[in-house]
């Protein structure tokens, strides 16, 4: 692109697409330009549009509606916990100055790679091993964008990914053992490729 944008703007929807591409596959550039406006709800309408529009595949692929709204409900809440605690670790714990405005758009910015999961429910039996990929190259780039962002130093950076990632991996056990009464596949199947929490 000539030109790269910016930031988000939800009453400008062609700045989705941009944004999304930027900040997966030039996040050291986008980054270290990107307007951080301060705000919270334009990286929350971004993160909802991803799943949204994921969500919507699904559909089209045949899903149950209570299963995608389902998964829809349960992965924002989890991507919004692993804001949270990617924050906490990152201005609380490590003593960065950027503010949650800043962590939360880096963050929402980031899982824009999750649109790929448009495609999944159409790649039976590619799901696990492609959403694997999916979070490891968010991991990537989320280490990339907190060092042209926040300033992170490279050891900084890595650390505070790691740290919420075991963070969010312990708890989701927690949650996972208090709640093991509960059947695996979840309320009309849950468990559904490109729709369930785990992916």
């Amino acid at each position: 692109m000539s030109q790269m944008v910016k930031d988000f703007d939800w009453r400008r929807p062609g700045t989705f697409l941009p944004v999304a591409m930027a900040a997966s596959f030039k996040p050291r550039a986008f980054f270290a330009q990107m307007d951080n406006r301060g705000d919270l709800a334009t990286p929350l309408m971004f993160l909802a549009w991803v799943h949204v529009l994921a969500s919507l595949a699904a559909l089209i692929a045949g899903f149950p509606l209570g299963a995608v709204a389902w998964g829809l409900a349960t992965r924002l809440v989890v991507d919004l916990i692993f804001i949270g605690l990617v924050y906490t670790i990152g201005h609380h714990i490590m003593r960065n100055p950027l503010n949650a405005a800043g962590f939360l758009r880096v963050i929402c910015y980031c899982l824009g790679i999750k649109l790929i999961a448009v495609i999944l429910p159409f790649l039976p039996g590619y799901q696990d091993a492609l959403m694997v990929l999916v979070y490891v190259y968010f991991f990537v780039t989320l280490y990339f964008a907190l060092r042209a962002t926040a300033g992170f130093s490279f050891l900084q950076a890595a650390t505070c990914v790691l740290l919420s990632v075991v963070g969010m991996v312990l708890l989701m056990s927690l949650i996972g053992s208090v709640t093991v009464i509960v059947p695996s596949q979840g309320p009309a199947g849950l468990s559904a490729p490109g729709v369930g929490a785990g992916k």
